[in-house]
């Protein structure tokens, strides 16, 4: 399997005990992305929770499709993202908008597939570097 290109939907959520830690505005999440990307596109929907559905494009061309949503936990799920892409989202959303680095757990689409519930940690510094190998060492504990 090659991690470089593995694309998969990504979970980042406020730890269990601080559920509300990220003070997620979905207006002010909204703003942010304008605000960090050069191409954004995003509505508020109300299904059976209120959540933020977002389009954003980096200068490189990197596309983010998700939703936000603060029902029960702060939460942004990224849907099919490779590892590198992803930690570019996770890096901007750790360094510019949580009020704490701290404050990121993740899990994948497979994992929750495969019914494992642990939490995984984000690292709270590091460049992208660092989250890459992070997610790359997540998809393979649970691609096993």
């Amino acid at each position: 399997m090659n991690l470089d290109e593995y694309q998969t939907t990504y979970l980042l959520y406020a730890p269990a005990k601080n559920p509300s830690g990220w003070n997620l505005d979905l207006a002010a999440f909204g703003s942010s992305l304008e605000a960090a990307f050069p191409e954004v596109r995003y509505e508020t929907r109300q299904g059976r929770q209120l959540r933020l559905s977002f389009w954003a494009v980096t200068e490189d061309g990197i596309e983010f499709t998700g939703f936000a949503s603060n029902e029960g936990r702060d939460t942004v799920v990224l849907t099919d993202n490779t590892p590198h892409e992803a930690a570019v989202f996770i890096a901007w959303l750790r360094n510019s908008f949580l009020p704490d680095p701290n404050l990121i757990r993740f899990s994948s689409e497979p994992a929750v597939e495969e019914g494992i519930e642990t939490d995984w940690r984000m690292p709270a510094d590091g460049d992208t570097t660092h989250i890459v190998e992070e997610l790359k060492h997540h998809i393979q504990a649970v691609e096993r």
